[in-house]
């Protein structure tokens, strides 16, 4: 209780205005957008249940009115009311199957139209020769025009103006044909519509205020969010509120000095309402805190606490506890952004955050670590058979094709694992393990699951080096092209020559391509690199000397393909170089085929229109049919090395298979990795082309390959390169 209060203003505890208070005005765009959001939302909830109910009024009302359903304009006027509830409802419907919505404005404009048409319908319903009908009948009919002006009220309670606008019309349309009756029987019904009219005006408004007083708190609170640097000073103000506060309920003098000084300025508060008002905000702050804004899954904070939480039991020698913990990694998700732009993009990860939800086990949950990034956790799984079990379901379910206002699109996931305690008990032990897990699947080609383990480490341990030291080795020029012949089968001419990356490291030495071409295509290091092997191989084929020089041929990865900047990178290598066209063979990796898009397609038909030759590489270690190399737009088809080794001996079986339909679609077959004569004198028996291995050169540096070439200068024969 208060027993006095101070003699002066000077002994008076003076307590500030709250930092976090927001002007009306401030606040009152962000509650527009957020009560839109609630329109949204709303309407499409409650769109079956209201067109459906406005159905079954419509014909209930028709089939009890008896002979007013002789007449030829109240017969049009349930044609009307059942066809504008079956456009509502294909509205709805359209927007259920593109969810996420891609333009909430333009729907919610619609939505408005079929509301508006249904309140003028139903408002011309009394002015079609109600005189004919009894008094029960008009009764009945203005019962159902109340009943669909109510439904749709419900869906409409967050925009109290147009909600107030469609009740008003329908149910105003009634009472004013009714009291023009002026006989008692009318006057009743017509009364008890405006009555409900009043009700429902009056539910409106109070609700209208309720959300947006929630939505000007929200919104208060989030704008204490905007920055880190914001955060700590808005909550250092109201901790330091908060407890003046707290301290004013102790001490009955500062308790009258505040309710002196805020009855001021008209805003009379007491502690108690400041001290909930406060706590009330810092929970606010606190779970936005952990919630990532997009996907409203935890972030990366939110996670680690979770973490810690979790796995301090397994701290202890003698708990038995377990966990599993994967890392999913969307693949090929920056392609969705360049292509189809970041909101597609925001669209295709909240669509992975409901997929997560939908599909984990009870006790699991899903973050979002960032970017493209998720984890998911699964506590009490400890079994490697279960966990993978789960991680390709999820795998699965991700890779299911994602429907957007503009088209389909698929995004695959790469899954790490990593088991509590086994591989770690501390969040940060976990993550890493699950990263280089998920991390290796990506460079084993991606879509796939991977499970942590010792091995694993080393190589990630390895990777991670390659990955920080191969940017520099571009910019320093320590990457070299080297040359390798492809030879005809017939008389050991050099038709081909295939350009290879190098990489001789000062202190490791030399780099295998299968080493840091997976990881420059995972960490997208792939393009620059493609990019300065394509242009410099140009420039060394357009100065090889001779009139009749071989062919170039040149690798690219299938992140290169899907880029889409694949064609005018090739035509600025040619252009710099100078060199013709019909001197360069693209070579495609053999998966590329089995997953074109229309993007993918036509890059490739570009390649062909302006007179590269497409080459198919490795054949028979993807998943590729030998009936699908009639659909692919190449004229050259590689034959991996692992099937030449084989012979004599299995391998020969798809290499005459290859051959055979190769030959039937006029395409020309190269065997690779050729090093013993048995070898070739079995493929040219086969049918083989063209053959290359180190039984007609090895891969050599450019200035080696020059002088090689210039034994056959001035002369117009095809130089040839003998076994």
């Amino acid at each position: 209780m208060l027993t006095s209060l101070p003699a002066s203003e000077d002994d008076a505890i003076r307590v500030s205005e709250p930092a976090v208070s927001i002007p009306q005005a401030a606040a009152e765009p962000v509650v527009d957008i957020a009560l839109h959001d609630d329109v949204v939302s709303g309407a499409l909830r409650a769109a079956p249940a209201v067109t459906g109910a406005g159905a079954l009024l419509a014909l209930l009302t028709a089939v009890s009115l008896g002979q007013f359903n002789t007449l030829a304009h109240a017969r049009s006027w349930l044609g009307a009311a059942l066809l504008l509830v079956t456009l509502r409802l294909a509205h709805w419907a359209r927007a259920r199957a593109t969810a996420p919505l891609a333009d909430p404005m333009r729907w919610t404009r619609n939505y408005m139209l079929g509301v508006a048409a249904t309140a003028l319908l139903w408002a011309a319903l009394p002015w079609l020769r109600f005189a004919e009908l009894d008094d029960a009948q008009r009764l009945l009919a203005m019962l159902a025009a109340a009943g669909v002006a109510f439904v749709e009220f419900l869906a409409l309670r967050a925009v109290p103006r147009v909600a107030i606008a469609q009740a008003a019309l329908m149910l105003s349309s009634g009472a004013a044909w009714l009291f023009g009756m002026a006989t008692p029987a009318s006057l009743v019904p017509a009364a008890m519509l405006l009555v409900l009219l009043g009700a429902l005006c009056v539910t409106a408004v109070a609700s209208d205020r309720q959300m947006r007083a929630t939505r000007i708190a929200v919104d208060e609170a989030r704008r204490l969010t905007r920055s880190e640097a914001g955060h700590a000073d808005r909550i250092g103000l109201l901790e330091f509120e908060l407890a003046k506060a707290v301290g004013a309920l102790e001490n009955a003098a500062a308790e009258a000095a505040v309710r002196e000084a805020h009855a001021r300025s008209g805003q009379v508060q007491t502690a108690d309402q400041r001290t909930a008002d406060l706590e009330r905000r810092s929970l606010d702050l606190a779970r936005q805190a952990v919630t990532d804004p997009l996907t409203l899954l935890p972030n990366r904070k939110g996670i680690n606490e979770h973490l810690v939480e979790l796995l301090e039991p397994m701290t202890h020698p003698d708990n038995k506890g377990e966990l599993a913990l994967l890392f999913l990694d969307l693949d090929e998700f920056k392609e969705v952004n360049d292509q189809h732009g970041h909101l597609a993009g925001d669209a295709v990860l909240r669509v992975v955050a409901e997929r997560l939800r939908e599909s984990l086990p009870r006790a699991g949950f899903a973050a979002r670590w960032g970017g493209d990034e998720f984890i998911v956790v699964l506590p009490g799984l400890g079994r490697i058979e279960q966990v993978r079990m789960v991680a390709e379901k999820l795998r699965a379910e991700l890779c299911v094709p994602i429907r957007l206002e503009d088209g389909t699109l698929r995004v695959g996931c790469s899954i790490g694992i990593a088991l509590a305690p086994y591989h770690g008990r501390s969040p940060e032990a976990l993550i890493i393990a699950a990263d280089h897990a998920v991390y290796a699947a990506k460079t084993e080609g991606r879509d796939r699951v991977r499970v942590f383990d010792v091995q694993l480490a080393k190589k990630a341990q390895r990777q991670h080096q390659i990955a920080q030291a191969l940017p520099g080795a571009l910019e320093r020029g320590q990457l070299e092209i080297n040359y390798q012949p492809i030879v005809s089968a017939i008389d050991g001419s050099a038709s081909h020559v295939e350009a290879l990356a190098r990489w001789p490291h000062p202190s490791w030495g030399h780099v295998s391509p299968g080493e840091f071409i997976p990881v420059a295509e995972a960490n997208g290091q792939i393009h620059a690199m493609g990019r300065w092997v394509l242009r410099q191989a140009c420039l060394d084929a357009a100065r090889w000397p001779g009139n009749n020089p071989p062919k170039l041929s040149v690798n690219v990865s299938a992140i290169q393909v899907t880029s889409g900047k694949l064609v005018s990178q090739v035509r600025e290598a040619l252009a710099a170089a100078k060199l013709p066209p019909q001197r360069l063979v693209i070579e495609l990796t053999e998966s590329l085929p089995m997953a074109r898009s229309e993007g993918v397609s036509q890059t490739l038909q570009d390649l062909r229109d302006m007179g590269v030759e497409l080459a198919l590489d490795d054949f028979g270690t993807g998943y590729s049919s030998l009936s699908s190399l009639m659909k692919q737009p190449v004229s050259l088809v590689k034959i991996d090395q692992s099937f030449v080794k084989d012979v004599p001996g299995g391998g020969e079986v798809l290499i005459k298979a290859t051959v055979d339909v190769a030959l039937r679609f006029g395409l020309e077959v190269v065997a690779e990795g050729v090093e013993t004569a048995l070898q070739r004198t079995r493929l040219e028996a086969l049918g083989v082309n063209y053959m290359q291995g180190y039984l007609f050169g090895r891969p050599m540096p450019n200035d080696q390959f020059v002088a090689w070439l210039g034994l056959r200068d001035g002369s117009d024969e095809p130089f040839v390169l003998r076994a």
